[in-house]
């Protein structure tokens, strides 16, 4: 039987402290602005006029269904996206309103620091290939599954 790897060096854990690091330099600038990561992700991923299926956009932002029913109802409480008509009556279209479009822009002006921040501190190369590398071996645990479906 081959040895297990030492737990630091194991690939689950260097994937979920990787996430835990990087998604702490967006809390703080995003929940200053009223949001979770969760409602940001859905946000991100409506903006620019994007208009998304309930089960797309669950996909695309890493969010269970039913947690990202509670992150639409009160998205839409608090006037940042509104649900469209749609072909389909058992699925609900949603996009941003100009209130969230208005929030992303200025959420996203400083997301774009730190993002730049950890290009800096990473390399820009080396951050894009671990991008790549990391979408790739999703493709092939998940080869169901369009590679950008986690855009984030």
């Amino acid at each position: 039987m081959a040895k297990a790897p030492r737990y630091d060096d194991s690939l689950t854990i260097a994937l979920l402290r990787a996430r835990d690091a990087v998604t702490a330099q967006f809390r703080d600038h995003v929940g200053a602005a009223g949001l979770t990561l969760q409602q940001w992700r859905v946000i991100r991923a409506l903006a620019g006029g994007t208009a998304l299926d309930t089960t797309t956009l669950a996909r695309r932002c890493v969010i269970l269904a039913p947690s990202l029913t509670r992150i639409v109802r009160h998205l839409g409480e608090s006037g940042l996206v509104e649900t469209l008509a749609s072909h389909d009556r058992r699925q609900r279209v949603i996009r941003l309103t100009p209130e969230g479009e208005a929030l992303f822009t200025e959420i996203w002006k400083v997301s774009e620091q730190k993002y730049a921040a950890i290009e800096d501190a990473f390399g820009k190369d080396e951050l894009r290939d671990l991008v790549i590398s990391l979408n790739r071996l999703r493709a092939c645990l998940e080869p169901d599954r369009a590679i950008g479906d986690a855009s984030a």
